[in-house]
């Protein structure tokens, strides 16, 4: 265990520099803070780096962290708020390389697919409910909010560790693929012909597209589905939040009923 005490160090420089999109990227590198996350990150079968710590944290979490000691710095408060992206800060910080369950891979039938939501805190709590709900297949759009983002990974509240996320280049062409190979892909739309979600039955093997914030599923995408689906609503609101979306349709691709056939 080291001591840090210099703001100037150059571990506190490069931990600084990770707060920009760019470096992660350059660097595969990302950090994310608190001792939930911390917790959840190791759950997950992942090592840290680096661990960054101030005394008092250090005192408190002793337990959790005593088994990285090797890895671990000590920083003063003054060094520990240069590198926090946090209001209130619980003292310690990870450093960890790019998650091997983060990749670019072939289509797996069975999840979601978000087309370029761009909101991070739409797309962590996205990812946490289908944590909670048992959705293993997400999909996102590169030009989705990063993943790597400490506000993506503090609304995913540990969900990124342990959930399989694959990166696409071109939504439409991940769900011509699904199409192709018999698999059901619905696009969450409001526009076009579609269909009232709850009235239709579900498999394990169906996949859900849901798109911008602004914008929704993109009409390139929607095209090739095999459905547009719609969630039933009042009247009194033209549209749901993506992420208040994501929910209900989750919670409808996983429920007991006569009409969804899981099994």
């Amino acid at each position: 265990m080291i001591y840090i005490e210099s703001r100037t160090n150059e571990k506190i420089k490069g931990v600084n520099s990770l707060k920009d999109r760019k470096e992660r990227e350059k660097n595969r590198l990302f950090f994310f803070e608190g001792i939930h996350l911390f917790e959840e990150f190791i759950k997950a079968g992942h090592t840290p780096l680096r661990l960054f710590a101030t005394r008092e944290a250090y005192d408190r979490y002793n337990s959790a962290l005593l088994p990285f000691d090797l890895n671990l710095y000590l920083v003063s408060d003054p060094v520990y708020q240069k590198i926090t992206a946090e209001k209130s800060p619980q003292g310690i910080l990870c450093v960890s390389e790019y998650l091997n369950n983060i990749r670019t891979a072939p289509p797996c039938p069975g999840g979601i697919i978000l087309e370029s939501v761009r909101d991070t805190g739409n797309l962590g709590a996205i990812i946490r409910t289908a944590a909670s709900l048992g959705i293993e297949n997400i999909t996102v759009s590169a030009d989705c909010a990063d993943l790597y983002s400490p506000k993506t990974l503090r609304a995913a509240m540990g969900a990124v560790f342990s959930t399989n996320i694959n990166i696409t280049q071109s939504v439409p062409e991940t769900v011509k693929a699904l199409v192709s190979q018999g698999y059901n892909v619905y696009a969450a739309c409001l526009y076009g012909e579609t269909a009232n979600l709850g009235e239709f039955g579900i498999t394990k093997t169906d996949t859900f597209v849901l798109g911008n914030e602004g914008e929704g599923v993109s009409e390139s995408a929607a095209s090739l589905c095999t459905k547009r689906v719609i969630i039933p609503m009042s009247g009194k609101t033209e549209s749901l939040n993506v992420s208040a979306a994501s929910a209900i349709i989750m919670w409808e691709m996983v429920r007991p009923s006569s009409n969804n056939k899981r099994g």
